[in-house]
């Protein structure tokens, strides 16, 4: 048995082993051992919560439009890669019941009211599941995640802080994180500098660097002592952990 030193986290799955947010894709990342699952949710037009990153269909799908344009019975239609369906958050929470891994669930959205709509819809599911307790709810928008953390104090929380373009200081992104009441912090791999880590680390925000997928970069980030890494390639961040 392997003790890893890192929360080893699939972003969208081992979406590069197999098309991103699908239930193959998931299946992929629990066979590989990691302790979490990310995902993205959209809602449908009949108030479903499909696991979908883009609003839009064509980049990921063989469909064409909004997402809320349509059902989760017309979403299920479509190929979402390899006869991949979409699934639904449901699917999801019973697929990581059985497994025992955790989720961060990212509520999506065009703007920051439809965020706020899709995170509420999410933690309601989440509570219905009997899931708050295990899950953390994920976005950019820091109003979806207070209004979250209203519906269940005890959740989770982590922000992605905005904008991921360099400019913001290792200050600045612990503060938008502090002032919305997040316990972590998700940021693209390539923006995170010592300077950030040890911040993160000062101010008790534990920081998973998202999409590092390559053994180098893997490596840069572990010397930071992160303490997550959310990861395309879990087959990757094992290997270079077991080295």
């Amino acid at each position: 048995m392997w003790h890893y030193p890192v929360v080893r986290v699939a972003h969208r799955g081992a979406s590069g082993l197999a098309p991103e947010n699908t239930l193959l894709a998931f299946e992929r990342a629990i066979a590989l051992g990691v302790d979490a699952l990310e995902l993205d949710v959209q809602l449908t037009r009949d108030g479903e919560l499909a696991v979908m990153h883009d609003a839009r269909l064509e980049r990921t799908t063989n469909g064409a439009g909004w997402v809320r344009d349509h059902t989760a019975a017309q979403l299920r239609e479509l190929d979402a890669g390899l006869n991949q369906a979409i699934p639904l958050l449901a699917e999801v929470l019973a697929l990581a019941e059985t497994a025992g891994v955790r989720l961060a669930v990212e509520a999506k959205g065009e703007d920051e009211a439809e965020c706020v709509t899709i995170a509420e819809a999410v933690v309601a599911a989440l509570h219905a599941a009997d899931w708050t307790h295990r899950a953390i709810l994920t976005s950019f928008v820091p109003a979806a995640l207070r209004r979250g953390r209203a519906q269940a104090p005890h959740l989770s929380t982590m922000l992605d802080p905005s904008p991921q373009d360099g400019s913001l200081s290792p200050r600045d992104i612990c503060e938008q994180a502090l002032a919305c009441g997040a316990n972590s912090l998700s940021y693209d791999f390539s923006l995170v500098t010592p300077a950030v880590a040890a911040e993160c680390r000062l101010m008790g925000l534990a920081l998973w660097p998202w999409a590092p997928d390559e053994p180098d970069d893997i490596r840069a980030m572990l010397a930071l002592g992160v303490p997550g890494i959310e990861t395309d390639r879990p087959d990757v961040l094992n290997a270079v952990l077991q080295e």
